[in-house]
């Protein structure tokens, strides 16, 4: 189960992520992402701090969503990822592709 709580820092959607961000999380997840992107926000920012997995459908929605950013001049960030989420990332090369901070006072 995934569960997300937004609140707004400096310009900037703040999404709280908790839970598992697995196959049954991840059309909810990319809902509400594209929701937040209709909304005209443009710069996200995703806390991962109490996300304890990550399955590939949703890097996909990680990667949905900053592409649809880069199209609209954008940015999405991620902090504070755990260390199992961050291997994830690691490893299928998405750390490459996002700015990750260690924590959400390094990015605000």
């Amino acid at each position: 189960m995934l569960d997300i709580t937004c609140e707004t820092r400096g310009g900037m959607l703040v999404a709280h992520l908790s839970g598992r961000i697995d196959a049954a999380a991840s059309r909810a997840f990319e809902e509400q992402a594209l929701a937040w992107l209709e909304t005209g926000n443009r710069d996200l920012v995703m806390d991962l701090s109490s996300i304890s997995y990550i399955s590939s459908a949703g890097l996909r929605v990680f990667l949905l969503i900053a592409k649809k950013l880069k199209e609209a001049e954008g940015s999405v960030k991620l902090c504070a990822l755990t260390p199992a989420v961050n291997d994830v990332f690691e490893i299928s090369g998405f750390s490459r592709l996002f700015s990750i901070y260690p924590s959400l006072e390094h990015v605000t």
